[in-house]
């Protein structure tokens, strides 16, 4: 006979507290970084990386509609970290709403 092992479901609450607690902790380092010499350095070599890496800061959402930093790299790591958040509660809503 063979038995299977599903590994246990975390609860929905416990999930949104987590995903939303490494998110608040993560602004509040980009707060305190932001506008210190502890900001990264962004490599400015000429491969085809860094120059893609440099275009996508250097775009305008980046650069004049999301500015709470001073610095684009936090702004486009939160506005991804936004996305997936909502990406989440979207999956979330449909599978509780849809649920039988």
């Amino acid at each position: 006979m063979v038995t299977t092992v599903s590994k246990p479901k975390m609860n929905i609450s416990k999930r949104w507290m987590f995903i939303l607690g490494i998110f608040v902790l993560v602004q509040v380092i980009f707060f305190a970084v932001d506008g210190t010499s502890f900001e990264p350095n962004i490599n400015d070599s000429g491969s085809l990386f860094a120059r893609t890496g440099r275009w996508i800061l250097n775009l305008k959402p980046f650069t004049e509609w999301i500015t709470p930093y001073s610095f684009p790299f936090f702004n486009l790591i939160m506005s991804l970290h936004v996305i997936t958040i909502l990406i989440q509660a979207v999956h979330d809503a449909i599978s509780f709403f849809t649920k039988k």
